[in-house]
């Protein structure tokens, strides 16, 4: 007997986000469609079409009015995106020297661990420039930049803290002063969350990588999206080997019911985001307002993804106020959900300017466009209800 799960207040929207109606109706006619995109009858070809249908999609998404200029590599998940990115650019060329990839202390484990390992072979020199505060450091960023250096790799939106990274700047800077440098930015908390000025591409990113579960597609699906120039050049090499889908870059095959739903998704978030995050602001004001004068609101200096609120409780430990939010039916997150698995403290959080005990103490809760002004009321409720006996225990 399957049993029913208990109703609850869903305000972990960054670890991954519920499914929307057009991404559910596009996997419902990808399962009618199960044909295989290289195949050349008609079903295989039916299928072909949606997959370059969610292309124009996504590129219509992310403001590309060239579609030319781009090329949508699918994957499996924004952390295949990243490594395809890191290891692409790095093993497409032989270096005479010791190749400089500069990205910052804050990054997804995605990007970091892929640049430890090549850091520990001796294939790279890695520099993690500062995001204290939760603001880029341009001036370090100049001050690192040399010769050497091949890759620039800078998120938009931390996934803990909400901080937004000025990358068009740093990207500005960086192409200015080494012209062959690629840029690269992971977006996936950025995606639909933040509408940068003149779109996401004009914040000078070669590479952007995208996840699906991030705007209410599946998990399962992401992409790279690479610039036309820098393929033309072959200056980004496969990660994947095999059959050449996805035009030799990325082989396998194509998750059709992955890739239509992301693009349905990007199509129908786009269309809203402008609205969605105006509410976004508004649920974000809402629910500090709610909570006690004795939870501290980690507010990054410059700009703030409305969708992600970073606070930190009166010495109480993350895990037990998780555990008790939990047994109200309110998901929230101490972190980011990739890696929580390690045991260990936030670096994000330290890096941001927190004590280890402070990181010890604090809690994410994000947003989506399905959230409520009732859930966030109720959540804030619970968590002085936690607070006032949490204390009271100690």
């Amino acid at each position: 007997m399957t049993a029913t799960p208990t109703p609850a207040i869903y305000l972990d929207n960054s670890a991954t986000t519920p499914l929307c109606d057009e991404a559910i109706e596009a996997i419902q006619n990808a399962v009618i469609g199960y044909g295989n995109p290289s195949s050349l009858h008609g079903m295989g070809q039916a299928a072909r079409k949606a997959v370059e249908e969610a292309r124009k999609r996504l590129l219509s998404a992310l403001d590309v009015r060239l579609p030319a200029t781009r090329k949508v590599i699918f994957t499996s998940c924004g952390t295949e995106a990243n490594n395809l990115a890191i290891f692409g650019v790095l093993r497409a060329k032989k270096f005479r020297f010791l190749p400089r990839i500069i990205t910052t202390d804050s990054e997804h484990p995605s990007i970091l661990e892929p640049l430890a390992q090549l850091e520990h072979r001796g294939e790279a020199e890695v520099i993690r420039l500062s995001t204290k505060g939760g603001k880029l450091d341009l001036a370090q960023l100049d001050a690192a930049l040399n010769e050497r250096t091949v890759l620039l790799s800078i998120m938009l939106v931390n996934n803990e803290t909400g901080a937004v990274y000025d990358v068009a700047s740093a990207f500005r800077l960086a192409k200015r002063k080494i012209p062959s440098i690629i840029t690269h930015t992971d977006l996936t908390q950025g995606f639909l969350k933040v509408l940068p000025r003149g779109g996401y591409d004009k914040l000078g990113a070669d590479l952007i990588t995208l996840s699906g579960h991030k705007i209410h597609a599946p998990k399962g699906v992401g992409a790279l999206i690479a610039s036309a120039d820098l393929l033309k050049s072959k200056r980004l090499i496969p990660y994947l080997y095999g059959g050449g889908q996805e035009d030799g870059l990325r082989s396998g095959t194509e998750n059709v019911m992955g890739i239509t739903a992301l693009g349905a998704a990007a199509k129908a978030g786009k269309a809203t985001a402008a609205a969605d995050l105006a509410r976004m602001v508004d649920l974000r004001e809402l629910f500090l307002q709610a909570l006690p004068e004795t939870v501290r609101a980690n507010t990054p200096t410059g700009e703030t993804a409305p969708h992600i609120i970073s606070i930190t409780l009166p010495r109480i430990k993350s895990q037990s106020a998780l555990n008790a939010l939990s047994a109200n039916g309110i998901c929230v997150s101490s972190g980011s959900a990739c890696s929580s698995h390690g045991g260990h403290g936030s670096y994000v959080l330290l890096a941001f300017g927190l004590s280890p005990e402070e990181a010890d103490c604090t809690l994410r809760v994000s947003l989506s466009r399905y959230t409520t002004d009732q859930e966030l009321l109720f959540a804030a409720r619970a968590i002085c209800e936690v607070c006032d006996t949490l204390i009271q225990m100690k």
